[in-house]
Formats: structure tokens, sequence, C-alpha cells
């Protein structure tokens, strides 16, 4: 079973959540861990780091395997260097945009 924590209170009781059994993994929802921190989806604030840290560290205590979104290949090599082992990736359509994208550039538009 993958649980999501998307909420302040569940990183508070992040051992407990990931030392019960039949959980498997652990899903970081990092846009509404923001706002459930009061950052209204700031993704790059210390706070939400710290937060996002308590899960990885959690994870590794039990045995667990964490996840996150990840939107670029870039994101999910420092998300493994961090300890994560599973992502979310980018919708079909933020797939066809960046496919897009790279055919555009590559007609010099």
């Amino acid at each position: 079973m993958i649980v999501i924590i998307e909420e302040a209170r569940a990183v508070e009781r992040i051992d407990e959540i990931a030392a019960t059994p039949g959980v498997d993994a652990m899903f970081i929802g990092t846009s509404d861990l923001s706002f459930s921190l009061g950052l209204r989806g700031d993704q790059n604030d210390p706070l939400l780091h710290e937060a996002i840290a308590k899960v990885v560290a959690a994870g590794k205590r039990h045995g667990k395997v964490v996840g996150r979104p990840a939107g670029t290949p870039e994101q999910v090599k420092e998300y493994v260097r961090q300890g994560f082992r599973l992502f979310q990736a980018p919708t079909d359509m933020g797939f066809m945009a960046a496919g897009v994208k790279r055919y555009l550039e590559g007609v010099g538009t």
C-alpha cells in the first residue's frame, strides 16, 4: 500500500505512519504539503524541504520506499541522490509540450 503524505500533521506522525503494517511506500504530495504548512505552494521554502527530509528519513528508518513528483530528468537524478525511489512523471500533456518544445527548438522557432 502506498500512503500519500500531504498534511503537516502527517509529517508530525511520520514514524507512526511508516511503521504501520502493510505500508510499503510513502508518496509526498509536495504542493498540498506546502499549502498545509502555510507556504501557499512555495516549493523552495526551507520549511517544506525540512518536512520532506523528515519523511525521507522515516522511510529509511522503516525500510519504506519514498516518492514525490519529478518534472524533469534532472530532478529525478537529484531526488534519487536524496533517497527517493518512486516518482510521479509529468502528465501526458506535459510530455507532449516538452516534445513540441524540442521540435520547435530543432527547427529554429
